[in-house]
């Protein structure tokens, strides 16, 4: 029985049926915002605030990769409904690592793919590294820093000792911008190429990504000596 103290009880409670019986592939992206913020507010009408924040961010994707310390900002967003958020996403991509299994990265089209549908909805500039083993799976991949070198390459060096990767790609985003490389960028990927031949590891390729699509500085040619 709805409870009779929450005006919105009917709804929520129909609208979680709906997605028993049918799936999520059934709501779209407001719905499934919505849905996801009864977990941060009790009583109130979440529909209002999903569609807010969809509208500002221009996807379900978008809100997601805004980040806590945005979303925090926004009206009728505390900082509980900003960090569950934040949550979720690291969550999602909790669960994708470690269902990771068959998926190889071989080819140039593959390593491309996968960085554009890691990087493709960032709002802001952000890089990763994507480690693989000798035969080219996927191990996982991890957020990057960047400092006044480049690549925080400590960071990249001990995941890979951690990992017992093999092989690395490395992947930014340029949000907003074009899909080439910078003289810093050329810079930063030769510095991370030495550091790991020094244990043996390969760097793969380097990827730049945004919403229009990919570019690899292998395929490119740029800084052949890397590869």
């Amino acid at each position: 029985m709805a409870d009779e103290k929450n005006p919105h009880a009917g709804h929520r409670q129909r609208m979680l049926k709906k997605y028993l019986e049918h799936g999520i592939s059934t709501f779209d992206e407001y719905e499934i915002l919505e849905i996801f913020l009864y977990t941060a507010y009790s009583r109130r009408n979440t529909s209002d605030i999903s569609r807010q924040l969809i509208d500002k961010y221009g996807s379900l994707s978008g809100v997601l990769n805004a980040g806590y310390n945005e979303l925090v900002t926004e009206p009728d967003v505390g900082s509980t409904t900003a960090a569950l958020i934040s949550f979720v996403k690291d969550l999602a991509r909790r669960y994708a690592k470690e269902d990771l299994s068959g998926i190889k990265l071989s080819t140039s089209d593959s390593m491309r793919d996968y960085c554009y549908k890691l990087l493709k909805e960032t709002i802001t500039e952000q890089s990763r590294a994507i480690f693989l083993d000798q035969t080219m799976n996927l191990i996982g991949d991890i957020p990057v820093s960047r400092n006044s070198d480049g690549f925080d390459q400590r960071a990249i060096v001990t995941h890979a000792i951690k990992t017992q990767c093999c092989n690395i790609v490395l992947a930014h985003s340029h949000p907003g911008g074009v899909l080439l490389p910078s003289a810093s960028d050329v810079a930063a990927t030769r510095r991370v190429s030495l550091s790991l031949k020094n244990i043996g590891i390969s760097l793969m390729d380097h990827i730049i990504v945004n919403t229009e699509g990919t570019y690899s500085m292998r395929a490119a040619g740029v800084a052949p000596d890397l590869w």
